[in-house]
């Protein structure tokens, strides 16, 4: 008996719905190691908090072949930082303050004096920053992505060689 899905009148998944349910179906069912898995993790949080211009997944995806890097962790991981960008910037903003002299700090005084040294000192603040947060963020993400596999796939073959009952 072949069953068909049913769909709410009206209602079609949107592209971007599809992609992230491709990703997270091909990320659980891919019996991948926990270490690839937790790569791709920090690989797409990195990549994500970049400023990229939207050619984001398309670096994760050819980055992760050759860091040996999950694929579909890596796209998913950069979906779950597109919704905190602000709050990331923002730290990214302030990190970088912190570590460069005054002169090159980003302040309201700098639209006064042109758009070279506002893109001088701000391109350069910000991105330290991007740098510093990024690679904090992706040993957490590593570490957790890394964790997380392991717990799944330990539930997973516990689940799967579990004797029947009845």
């Amino acid at each position: 008996m072949i069953t068909k899905t049913r769909r709410i009148a009206g209602r079609r998944r949107s592209r971007l719905a599809r992609l992230y349910r491709y990703a997270y179906l091909k990320l659980v069912r891919e019996n991948d190691s926990p270490q690839r898995i937790g790569r791709g993790a920090g690989l797409g949080v990195f990549i994500g908090i970049l400023p990229t211009l939207w050619f984001g997944p398309l670096i994760a995806v050819l980055l992760a072949g050759p860091l040996r890097a999950n694929r579909a962790a890596a796209l998913a991981a950069m979906a779950a930082t597109g919704p905190l960008m602000p709050l990331l910037w923002t730290a990214a903003a302030v990190v970088g303050n912190l570590l460069v002299i005054e002169e090159r700090r980003i302040a309201p005084s700098l639209i006064e004096q042109g758009l070279t040294a506002v893109l001088g000192n701000v391109l350069g603040t910000f991105l330290i920053g991007v740098m510093l947060v990024g690679a904090t963020l992706t040993v957490l993400a590593y570490g957790v992505g890394r964790w997380l596999a392991a717990r799944f796939q330990q539930r997973s073959v516990r689940g799967r060689t579990a004797l029947p009952t009845g």
